[in-house]
């Protein structure tokens, strides 16, 4: 029985999004979604979330409280439990700068992970830009 490495990855920076994923521009809400598998990968990013900046925000129409880093603004998904083994967590931006500071975070999350011993997994998926849902409003 061989046992699988734990694959904490990052999003690595690709303008090429630009042009994928619905039309784009420096006012559009670019959405990179992060998923940690395992309970400590889970425990170590709700950690991470805790430790940032919060402010409340509309999210699909319904106020929210979100957690902002830098050029990012995001929030952890609504539909878990305390004992699930996976945690989603979206970070959104915009601006002409928003594809560098999603790879930023999303490197700077892998490696708060890293430092905490998780053992599962953390992967990145692409939002699209013409999305009809996790739209946030923030004043």
């Amino acid at each position: 029985m061989s046992v699988s490495q734990p694959r904490i990855s990052y999003w690595k920076l690709d303008y090429g999004w630009a042009k994928r994923g619905g039309k784009w521009n420096d006012l559009t809400d670019v959405m990179l979604i992060g998923t940690a598998t395992g309970e400590d990968c889970v425990s170590a990013l709700d950690t991470w979330v805790s430790l940032q900046d919060k402010d409340q925000a509309r999210v699909d129409g319904h106020d929210r409280e979100i957690f902002y880093a830098g050029g990012v603004q995001g929030y952890l998904e609504l539909s878990f439990t305390k004992e699930s083994d996976k945690r989603v967590v979206f970070l959104h931006s915009h601006g002409q700068d928003a594809f560098d500071s999603l790879s930023y975070y999303s490197k700077v999350i892998a490696e708060f992970l890293r430092s905490k011993g998780c053992s599962g997994n953390l992967t990145w998926q692409e939002g699209r830009h013409d999305r009809k849902d996790h739209q946030l409003i923030w004043p």
